[in-house]
């Protein structure tokens, strides 16, 4: 049989998705000679701002659509009126223009839509579930086949305090997935062990590309002078921090299953930036302007840069 399971797993991170949209970008033309390279996974899973990348590339879109959508929308969906700390009353931002955003580029397509094998996460806080949006994968899962990928889109980006609540269908409360998956690799390995890998399945082993971003590489935290710290010090951290031990906490279990050469995963590359410089640790999910945008792109080129070697090694099969 001899067959690999291809995965992409792409991390949450707001704006700084502009880091894997531009990576992925480089990814298609290097080594695909620009074709879709969605073609070359079967299963794409992403979260948040890696979740809408993951549903455009399964719809067929290019990276150069992605990465536009992302230059383009980028300060409607984070107007600088609205910058400064999420508010205590109320979200930072409307949803508005990112759901309007997300309208123009997905339409009316739903999870029937998708061409490769989806996961997307998210979280019901009326019912305290996490959730994940998936294709049916083993023929039976039949419950987000009509979802629209607005709403998936929705439901996965709703960062607490910085977007609304996403609501519709069933579904009374929906945020984030980067509060318990923003680096959804792990799942992305689980969903392939289940339904497509091992023995009796179709194919034998797993191999996975993951894509960090400056905001989930950054080790920064909070102060911790003050042990009595309230809110006002937790501030924006109370939702990221939870999103970076997330992503750096899967990257060590999935690096760890690699390394013992366990679950039937043949080749992991992960591509995150490393010692990032110190005029990049002041980005945050909501970053968007032209002088944060040339300091995403500059690193994702230098990282991919850095990573070529590695990468031709990854695609090695595809060539």
């Amino acid at each position: 049989m001899n067959k690999t399971f291809n995965i992409l797993s792409i991390d949450g991170g707001g704006i700084l998705g502009l880091y894997s949209a531009d990576i992925l970008k480089k990814i298609e033309q290097e080594y695909f000679n620009g074709e879709p390279l969605s073609n070359h996974f079967n299963l794409i899973t992403g979260t948040s701002t890696g979740g809408i990348i993951a549903l455009a590339l399964s719809t067929g879109a290019s990276t150069k659509e992605i990465k536009q959508f992302y230059l383009r929308h980028g300060e409607k969906i984070f107007p600088k009126k609205k910058r400064g700390c999420p508010g205590l009353f109320k979200n930072k931002y409307s949803n508005k223009n990112l759901k309007n955003a997300l309208k123009e580029f997905f339409g009316n397509k739903t999870i029937k839509d998708c061409r490769n094998y989806v996961c997307i996460p998210s979280i019901d806080v009326a019912t305290c579930q996490p959730i994940m949006f998936k294709t049916n994968n083993n023929g039976q899962l039949c419950r987000d086949e009509n979802t629209l990928l607005v709403d998936i889109a929705l439901a996965t980006s709703a960062a607490p305090t910085y977007f609304p609540i996403h609501s519709f269908d069933s579904f009374l409360g929906l945020v984030d997935g980067g509060l318990w998956q923003n680096n959804p690799t792990l799942y992305g390995i689980i969903e392939a062990i289940s339904y497509f890998v091992g023995n009796g399945k179709e194919y034998d082993k797993i191999k996975i590309l993951s894509l960090g971003n400056p905001s989930s590489c950054t080790r920064t935290g909070i102060s911790t002078k003050n042990h009595n710290s309230s809110i006002l010090n937790w501030n924006a951290n109370l939702v990221t921090l939870p999103m970076k031990i997330s992503s750096i906490a899967t990257t060590q279990i999935v690096s760890f299953l690699y390394k013992t050469q366990a679950l039937n995963i043949e080749k992991y590359l992960r591509i995150e930036p490393q010692n990032l410089p110190t005029n990049l640790l002041d980005l945050k999910l909501d970053s968007a302007d032209e002088e944060s945008y040339k300091k995403i792109l500059a690193q994702s080129a230098s990282d991919f840069n850095q990573n070529k070697t590695k990468l031709q090694n990854f695609f090695t099969e595809e060539k």
